[in-house]
């Protein structure tokens, strides 16, 4: 082997190894847990007999519980629908989310939760973000918990609401950012 032939695949092993740790660096995956205690205020519409559909705002902040990551805690602000039913107690909700950092960069997310008045269960997924969180992807499963049956479900229709002290849990979060 000539000297030159060592010296190109000695460059050629440094560059792979260079961009392998930039695609792993981009590829990291974190690890969390995260509280979302929150407040809503919306409008409640009695839409059939055993049906009363809520709209409105969720609003609180979103806690890791870890310190490690882009973000630690964020504003939250979700705009969303549920639907309950009070003959059988049964519901199912969705919405967004634009979670604000420190710095004034935004994640985005999307959810959905079925389950029992008070107590849905879901999915949650990161669908991007701006400034320092552009890129970012991630999901869990995902727990809500309000006292929408003793607020929501004897309101006359079309009648404002405003909840205090519900908890959105999310267990198992893991999300990326891709490297810049």
């Amino acid at each position: 082997m000539t000297h030159q032939k060592a010296r190109q695949l000695l460059i050629l092993s440094l560059l792979l190894s260079f961009f392998a740790g930039v695609i792993q660096a981009a590829e990291s995956t974190t690890a969390a847990k995260a509280l979302i205690p929150w407040d809503a205020e919306g409008r409640v519409y009695r839409i059939s007999v055993d049906t009363v559909l809520f709209q409105g705002d969720l609003e609180g902040i979103l806690y890791l519980q870890t310190s490690q990551g882009e973000f630690d805690e964020g504003f939250v602000r979700c705009p969303a629908a549920q639907e309950l039913n009070t003959k059988t107690g049964n519901t199912h909700a969705s919405g967004n989310c634009m979670i604000t950092v420190d710095g004034g960069d935004t994640a985005f997310a999307e959810w959905t939760c079925h389950g029992k008045i008070g107590h849905c269960k879901g999915q949650f997924k990161l669908t991007g973000g701006s400034g320092r969180l552009e890129g970012l992807t991630g999901s869990s499963s995902f727990m809500i918990r309000s006292p929408m049956r003793l607020l929501a479900i004897d309101k006359p229709s079309d009648s404002a609401i405003s909840i205090s002290s519900g908890l959105a849990i999310l267990p198992d979060l893991k999300y990326s950012i891709p490297a810049k």
